[in-house]
């Protein structure tokens, strides 16, 4: 029995001296997550150079109103680089960053003879007379419709992509052609954003038609319109281009309450 014991207790001896002689193996987890991924798994923003609400709003897919009502924020919208943003209610309110009511504030105080034009409707946006850099502004009473009246092609081409509701599917119509070819505005409206810090966009338009509608342009390859300017349905904003992408395209989309729709549902059949 006791020579028994030994024997067993030799062989287990040479199993643990096995098992330490051989590292365990190790599970390597990719943890790299893209900045874009970082972005939509936070329940906040932090307000990067040349970021707009309206763009903001865009990428997290989001109403702008709403956002503006989550951070307690009134028109004109005004944001600040490090601002941190609440995408959601169940966040715990941040201080924020006040805006510059100045300006408002110098228009109540006017007599009433210099501010009888004046409300929360007027808008200001760039002449496009401007014959230096200076940035001139004209005043203009244009008020954005309650509905869209008639919407139009944003550009000509050949749909290589169709909007689809899949969680991969496209937010859009993707049409394809080549570099230079015109990109007018889907509807009458006022351009809110004009650069290229939402990812995935490239070069990006921007435009509000009304409370609820705004249309997107992306991939451009020049931008011919500057924020807070009007345009018709028709009018040229754009040129097409690669930007953000492999091939000369317009990434098109129509969004309603910050929701995705189906372009062609509201565009004109062919």
């Amino acid at each position: 029995m006791v020579r028994t014991a030994f024997i067993v207790l030799g062989i287990l001896g040479l199993i643990g001296c096995a098992q330490r002689s051989v590292p365990a193996p190790i599970s390597v987890i990719d943890t790299a997550v893209s900045d874009n991924d970082k972005r939509h798994s936070q329940n906040f923003h932090v307000v990067q150079s040349n970021e707009t609400l309206y763009g903001i709003a865009w990428l997290y897919g989001k109403d702008y109103q709403e956002l503006a009502q989550l951070n307690n924020l009134t028109e004109p919208y005004h944001i600040q680089i490090g601002q941190r943003l609440n995408l959601s209610e169940k966040v715990l309110k941040q201080p924020s960053f006040k805006a510059d009511t100045s300006s408002l504030e110098a228009v109540k105080s006017a007599p009433k003879s210099q501010n009888s034009v004046a409300s929360t409707q007027t808008e200001v946006y760039r002449s496009d007379s401007t014959s230096d850099n200076s940035s001139s502004q004209v005043a203009s009473t244009k008020t954005l419709p309650s509905r869209v009246a008639r919407w139009v092609w944003p550009t000509e081409g050949k749909i290589v992509g169709q909007f689809s509701t899949a969680e991969a599917g496209n937010s859009g119509l993707l049409i394809a052609n080549t570099i230079g070819t015109p990109v007018v505005s889907a509807a009458k409206g006022k351009v809110v954003y004009v650069g290229d810090a939402l990812r995935g966009y490239g070069n990006l338009v921007i435009i509000k038609h009304t409370d609820t509608y705004l249309s997107a342009y992306a991939h451009n390859n020049k931008i011919l319109v500057e924020e807070r300017q009007f345009v018709k349905a028709g009018e040229m904003i754009a040129e097409m281009g690669n930007s953000g992408t492999t091939e000369a395209m317009l990434r098109f989309e129509i969004r309603f309450k910050g929701k995705s729709q189906d372009p062609q549902r509201f565009l004109p059949r062919k």
